[in-house]
């Protein structure tokens, strides 16, 4: 779930938006493994 997840990281570890994302510093992404269903939410979370 890593390879699909880091590049969201990254958009937001360097400041971006996420394309189509309607709060900016958060996004639900999911596992690509057919077998296992995982969804998982990377926040934005300013210190």
């Amino acid at each position: 779930a890593m390879h699909v997840a880091f590049p969201y990281v990254d958009i937001l570890r360097y400041g971006g938006t996420i394309p189509g994302s309607k709060d900016n510093g958060e996004v639900l992404i999911c596992c690509p493994d057919v077998d296992v269903i995982n969804v998982f939410k990377i926040e934005k979370i300013d210190n």
